[in-house]
Protein backbone atom coordinates (compact mmCIF):
# COMPACT_ATOMS: atom_id res chain seq x y z
CA UNK A 1 0.00 0.00 0.00
CA UNK A 2 1.29 3.21 -0.71
CA UNK A 3 -0.56 6.89 0.76
CA UNK A 4 0.65 10.41 -0.29
CA UNK A 5 2.81 12.32 2.08
CA UNK A 6 2.05 15.83 2.17
CA UNK A 7 2.07 17.97 5.45
CA UNK A 8 -1.50 16.75 6.11
CA UNK A 9 -0.35 13.40 6.74
CA UNK A 10 2.95 14.18 8.74
CA UNK A 11 2.46 17.71 10.05
CA UNK A 12 4.76 18.35 13.30
CA UNK A 13 6.56 15.39 14.38
CA UNK A 14 7.59 15.07 17.61
CA UNK A 15 11.41 13.81 16.75
CA UNK A 16 13.49 14.29 13.53
CA UNK A 17 16.23 11.77 14.00
CA UNK A 18 18.62 11.39 11.52
CA UNK A 19 21.67 8.69 12.07
CA UNK A 20 24.94 10.24 10.52
CA UNK A 21 28.07 7.83 8.83
CA UNK A 22 25.95 4.60 8.40
CA UNK A 23 27.32 4.00 4.96
CA UNK A 24 30.98 2.50 5.01
CA UNK A 25 32.00 4.82 1.67
CA UNK A 26 30.41 7.45 2.71
CA UNK A 27 32.76 7.10 6.54
CA UNK A 28 35.80 6.77 4.03
CA UNK A 29 35.34 9.80 1.59
CA UNK A 30 34.57 12.28 4.53
CA UNK A 31 37.20 11.00 6.72
CA UNK A 32 34.92 12.06 9.68
CA UNK A 33 35.53 9.73 13.06
CA UNK A 34 33.26 6.68 13.89
CA UNK A 35 31.92 4.57 16.39
CA UNK A 36 30.30 0.97 17.03
CA UNK A 37 27.27 2.36 17.52
CA UNK A 38 24.76 4.39 15.46
CA UNK A 39 26.06 8.32 14.88
CA UNK A 40 22.89 10.35 16.28
CA UNK A 41 21.62 13.93 15.74
CA UNK A 42 18.41 15.97 15.25
CA UNK A 43 16.74 18.32 12.85
CA UNK A 44 14.40 21.14 14.08
CA UNK A 45 10.54 20.86 13.15
CA UNK A 46 11.12 24.50 10.32
CA UNK A 47 13.44 21.72 8.45
CA UNK A 48 10.44 19.59 7.58
CA UNK A 49 9.03 19.85 3.60
CA UNK A 50 7.32 18.39 0.93
CA UNK A 51 8.17 16.62 -2.92
CA UNK A 52 8.57 19.51 -4.84
CA UNK A 53 8.71 22.34 -2.13
CA UNK A 54 11.62 25.13 -2.76
CA UNK A 55 14.70 24.16 -0.31
CA UNK A 56 15.63 28.08 0.08
CA UNK A 57 19.07 29.24 -0.45
CA UNK A 58 19.69 32.23 1.62
CA UNK A 59 23.75 32.19 1.27
CA UNK A 60 25.94 29.92 -1.09
CA UNK A 61 28.70 31.32 1.33
CA UNK A 62 26.96 28.53 3.57
CA UNK A 63 27.85 25.40 1.53
CA UNK A 64 25.04 23.17 0.70
CA UNK A 65 24.83 19.88 -0.10
CA UNK A 66 22.65 16.79 -0.51
CA UNK A 67 22.24 13.69 1.41
CA UNK A 68 19.61 11.19 -0.47
CA UNK A 69 18.21 8.42 2.75
CA UNK A 70 15.47 6.07 3.27
CA UNK A 71 13.34 7.55 6.01
CA UNK A 72 11.55 5.47 8.48
CA UNK A 73 7.99 6.88 9.76
CA UNK A 74 7.10 5.45 13.34
CA UNK A 75 3.32 4.55 13.46
CA UNK A 76 3.54 3.15 16.70
CA UNK A 77 4.97 4.21 19.71
CA UNK A 78 7.28 2.47 21.54
CA UNK A 79 10.77 2.39 24.29
CA UNK A 80 13.24 -0.33 24.48
CA UNK A 81 11.89 -2.03 21.06
CA UNK A 82 13.78 -4.92 20.38
CA UNK A 83 14.74 -5.65 17.06
CA UNK A 84 12.33 -8.10 16.34
CA UNK A 85 9.75 -6.20 17.25
CA UNK A 86 10.70 -3.01 15.52
CA UNK A 87 8.37 -3.48 12.45
CA UNK A 88 5.32 -3.19 14.65
CA UNK A 89 6.16 0.17 15.27
CA UNK A 90 7.08 1.14 11.55
CA UNK A 91 4.10 3.08 9.83
CA UNK A 92 6.16 2.82 6.61
CA UNK A 93 9.11 4.12 4.65
CA UNK A 94 10.04 7.20 2.47
CA UNK A 95 12.47 9.17 0.79
CA UNK A 96 14.38 11.94 2.17
CA UNK A 97 17.23 15.02 1.70
CA UNK A 98 19.20 15.08 4.78
CA UNK A 99 19.81 18.73 3.61
CA UNK A 100 23.21 20.02 4.82
CA UNK A 101 24.67 23.51 5.12
CA UNK A 102 28.30 22.73 5.92
CA UNK A 103 29.58 25.72 6.90
CA UNK A 104 27.60 25.74 9.65
CA UNK A 105 27.62 22.02 10.21
CA UNK A 106 31.42 22.12 11.06
CA UNK A 107 31.73 25.71 12.88
CA UNK A 108 30.94 23.88 16.32
CA UNK A 109 30.78 20.54 17.86
CA UNK A 110 27.19 20.00 17.13
CA UNK A 111 25.76 20.03 13.62
CA UNK A 112 21.95 20.58 14.13
CA UNK A 113 22.22 24.07 12.99
CA UNK A 114 24.24 23.21 9.89
CA UNK A 115 21.50 20.19 9.53
CA UNK A 116 18.19 22.94 10.53
CA UNK A 117 17.62 25.67 8.31
CA UNK A 118 14.32 25.88 6.39
CA UNK A 119 13.00 22.73 4.41
CA UNK A 120 16.37 21.02 5.35
CA UNK A 121 14.06 17.91 5.61
CA UNK A 122 12.02 17.26 2.64
CA UNK A 123 10.38 13.85 2.62
CA UNK A 124 8.34 12.11 -0.03
CA UNK A 125 6.31 11.66 -2.55
CA UNK A 126 4.84 8.51 -0.67
CA UNK A 127 5.10 6.33 2.50
CA UNK A 128 4.97 2.79 1.63
CA UNK A 129 4.25 -0.14 4.24
CA UNK A 130 7.19 -2.37 5.65
CA UNK A 131 5.36 -5.10 4.21
CA UNK A 132 5.30 -4.06 0.59
CA UNK A 133 9.11 -2.56 0.69
CA UNK A 134 11.61 -4.76 -0.51
CA UNK A 135 14.58 -3.52 1.17
CA UNK A 136 16.66 -6.02 0.77
CA UNK A 137 16.88 -4.95 -3.33
CA UNK A 138 16.16 -1.79 -3.15
CA UNK A 139 18.59 1.18 -4.59
CA UNK A 140 19.10 4.77 -3.92
CA UNK A 141 19.72 7.28 -6.95
CA UNK A 142 20.83 11.08 -6.03
CA UNK A 143 20.61 13.08 -9.11
CA UNK A 144 21.44 16.77 -9.30
CA UNK A 145 19.60 18.39 -12.97
CA UNK A 146 19.86 14.75 -13.86
CA UNK A 147 23.28 13.70 -13.36
CA UNK A 148 23.32 11.05 -11.53
CA UNK A 149 25.95 11.48 -7.37
CA UNK A 150 24.70 8.88 -5.26
CA UNK A 151 24.12 4.93 -5.77
CA UNK A 152 24.07 2.35 -3.69
CA UNK A 153 21.93 -0.43 -2.73
CA UNK A 154 19.87 0.00 1.24
CA UNK A 155 21.32 -3.24 2.23
CA UNK A 156 25.21 -1.66 2.77
CA UNK A 157 23.63 0.41 5.69
CA UNK A 158 25.78 -0.62 8.54
CA UNK A 159 23.13 0.06 10.83
CA UNK A 160 19.36 -1.55 9.53
CA UNK A 161 15.97 -0.20 10.14
CA UNK A 162 15.60 -2.78 12.74
CA UNK A 163 18.63 -2.26 14.62
CA UNK A 164 18.44 1.92 14.54
CA UNK A 165 14.78 1.53 15.98
CA UNK A 166 16.17 -0.93 18.85
CA UNK A 167 19.23 1.67 19.48
CA UNK A 168 17.46 4.90 19.38
CA UNK A 169 14.57 3.65 21.60
CA UNK A 170 17.17 2.54 24.12
CA UNK A 171 17.15 6.22 24.92
CA UNK A 172 14.58 8.28 23.72
CA UNK A 173 10.49 6.93 23.36
CA UNK A 174 9.79 7.03 20.12
CA UNK A 175 6.23 8.70 19.28
CA UNK A 176 4.26 7.84 16.25
CA UNK A 177 4.38 10.36 13.43
CA UNK A 178 8.42 10.68 14.54
CA UNK A 179 10.84 10.40 11.38
CA UNK A 180 13.97 8.54 11.56
CA UNK A 181 16.80 9.52 8.26
CA UNK A 182 18.87 6.54 8.08
CA UNK A 183 22.22 7.86 6.54
CA UNK A 184 23.20 8.53 3.22
CA UNK A 185 25.65 6.68 0.76
CA UNK A 186 28.85 8.20 -0.62
CA UNK A 187 28.68 10.76 -3.46
CA UNK A 188 27.95 13.98 -1.56
CA UNK A 189 29.57 17.04 -2.12
CA UNK A 190 31.59 17.23 1.41
CA UNK A 191 34.67 15.38 1.25
CA UNK A 192 36.66 14.31 -2.12
CA UNK A 193 33.74 15.67 -4.09
CA UNK A 194 34.19 19.15 -3.37
CA UNK A 195 36.58 20.37 -6.21
CA UNK A 196 34.69 17.58 -8.37
CA UNK A 197 30.73 18.78 -8.07
CA UNK A 198 30.85 22.38 -6.09
CA UNK A 199 28.30 23.12 -3.54
CA UNK A 200 24.34 23.39 -4.84
CA UNK A 201 23.53 26.61 -5.80
CA UNK A 202 20.10 28.08 -6.72
CA UNK A 203 18.43 26.77 -9.79
CA UNK A 204 19.91 23.23 -8.90
CA UNK A 205 17.45 20.53 -8.97
CA UNK A 206 17.83 17.18 -6.68
CA UNK A 207 16.00 14.21 -7.05
CA UNK A 208 16.33 11.05 -4.62
CA UNK A 209 14.92 7.73 -6.11
CA UNK A 210 14.40 4.42 -4.46
CA UNK A 211 13.25 1.43 -5.81
CA UNK A 212 9.54 0.59 -5.10
CA UNK A 213 8.91 4.25 -3.24
CA UNK A 214 9.18 6.53 -5.88
CA UNK A 215 11.06 10.13 -6.57
CA UNK A 216 11.71 12.65 -3.85
CA UNK A 217 12.15 16.23 -6.21
CA UNK A 218 13.52 19.82 -4.92
CA UNK A 219 14.61 22.67 -6.44
CA UNK A 220 17.02 25.01 -4.56
CA UNK A 221 16.70 28.79 -4.86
Amino acid sequence: MKESTNRTLITNPKNIICIGLNYADHIEETSLATHDFPEIFMKTSNALASHQDIVPIQDENLHYDYEGELVIVIGKAGKNISRDQAKEHILGYTIGNDVSARALQFRGSQWILGKSLDNFAPIGPTIVSPDDFDFDNATITTTVNGEVRQQAKLEQMLFKPDAIIEFVSQYITLQEGDIIFTGTPSGVVLGKNESKYGWLKSGDTVSISISGIGTLVNQFK
